[in-house]
C-alpha cells in the first residue's frame, strides 16, 4: 500500500487527521484513506527545542502549515521549510489571518508556492497525492530503537531511498555496525521487503538499542561514512541579520541527526561537531543558532 508522509504543526489537526502510535517530542499520526497510508509527523517538543521541527520536515513529502495568526513560531516554521527546500505543502489559512502581512513574510521562499487550502477537503486531497520515488541504494532513516522480549532489538524508522528487504545487509551509522534484518513490518504486519516512503519496524541483528542515537542511517551505499569535520556549502537566511564567523558555536541538521558544531575556517567554511554523524557528500544541511530568532538560520550541502 502506498504511503504519503507529511509534516503537521497543529496538534488538532494532527488528531484529526489520524491516529497517534504513541507520544514523544517527535508524535506519529496515521490514517489509511482511499488506498492510502498517511502519516502526520506532529514536532511536539517545538518550539521548547529545534530538533523536532526539523526532525519533522526532513521525514515529510509534504508540508501543512495552520496559518492561525503571525507569531515567532509560525515564523521559525517558514524559515525551517525554506531553508530545508520543502517545495510542496499546504496553507489551511486561519479566519484572524492578516493575509497582507503573512504575504510580506513568505515573499521570497518556498513557502510561497505553497497551496493555499480549506480544512474541509483537506483529507482527500492529501489521499491524491503520490510519495516521490526514490530508486537506487537503501536508505533508512531511523527514530527509534528498543528491545523487545523474545524478538530482541527493533528499530523504527522511514525507507528514504530504495526498499528493504528481510536478510539484508547493512551498515547502522554513525556506529559503523554491520546489521542483519530478521524480520519487516509495516503496519503492523510482516512482510518480507518495503519500499521508499513507508513506516517500518525492524528486528535487527548486530547493534544493541544503548548504540541508538535519532537520527541513525541504515544502508548499503559505500558513499555514507561517518565524521566529526566536514566542509559545507553555506547560503544565509535573509532573516539572520549576523555573518558567520570562526569558533561560532551553532547547531548542524542533517537527514534526522542534528549536533553541536564549531566553525573551525570559513574559506572552505569547515564546521566540527561534537560527535560523529552519517554524512555523504551532496547531503543537505541546515545551520542553527540557537540564540537567534528564528534559531534556522541557513541552508547548504556538504561537499
Amino acid at each position: 500500500m502506498a504511503s504519503v508522509n507529511f509534516a503537521v504543526f497543529n496538534e488538532q489537526l494532527a488528531k484529526e487527521l489520524g491516529k497517534s502510535s504513541g507520544q514523544s517530542d517527535l508524535e506519529f499520526f496515521h490514517r489509511t484513506h482511499n488506498g492510502k497510508v498517511l502519516t502526520f509527523i506532529f514536532p511536539r517538543g517545538h518550539p521548547e527545542k529545534i530538533n523536532p521541527l526539523l526532525q519533522a520536515l526532513h521525514l515529510a513529502d509534504y508540508v501543512i502549515i495552520s496559518a492561525d495568526k503571525i507569531d515567532s513560531f509560525l515564523g521559525e516554521i517558514i524559515v525551517a521549510s525554506d531553508c530545508m527546500g520543502k517545495e510542496k505543502g499546504f496553507i489551511v489559512m486561519g479566519e484572524n489571518l492578516d493575509e497582507g502581512l503573512f504575504e510580506k513574510i513568505i515573499a521570497g521562499t518556498k513557502v510561497q508556492g505553497f497551496e493555499k487550502i480549506q480544512k474541509e477537503g483537506l483529507l482527500e486531497k492529501l489521499a491524491s497525492l503520490e510519495h516521490p520515488k526514490k530508486e537506487g541504494s537503501t536508505i533508512i532513516d531511523l527514530d527509534a530503537m528498543f528491545n523487545v522480549k523474545g524478538v530482541g532489538v527493533v528499530a523504527l524508522g522511514f525507507v528514504a531511498q530504495g526498499k528493504v528487504a528481510k536478510f539484508q545487509k547493512l551498515w547502522a551509522l554513525p556506529k559503523n555496525a554491520e546489521v542483519l534484518v530478521k524480520s519487516i513490518q509495516v503496519q503492523d504486519k510482516d512482510v518480507e521487503e518495503a519500499g521508499c516512503g513507508e513506516r517500518v519496524g525492524l528486528s535487527l541483528k548486530g547493534i544493541e538499542a544503548e548504540d541508538f542515537s535519532r537520527g541513525m542511517v541504515l544502508s548499503d551505499d559505500n558513499a555514507f561514512g561517518e565524521k566529526k569535520e566536514f566542509n559545507v556549502s553555506f547560503q544565509k537566511t535573509k532573516f539572520w541579520k549576523k555573518e558567520i564567523a570562526e569558533k561560532m558555536q551553532l547547531h548542524v541538521q542533517c537527514r534526522m541527526q542534528i549536533s553541536g558544531c564549531t566553525v573551525k575556517s570559513l574559506n572552505p567554511l569547515r564546521i566540527e561537531t561534537g560527535k560523529a554523524i552519517a554524512i555523504r557528500k551532496g547531503e543537505s544541511i541546515a545551520l542553527c543558532d540557537v540564540e537567534a530568532k528564528p534559531r534556522v538560520i541557513g541552508q547548504g550541502k556538504i561537499i
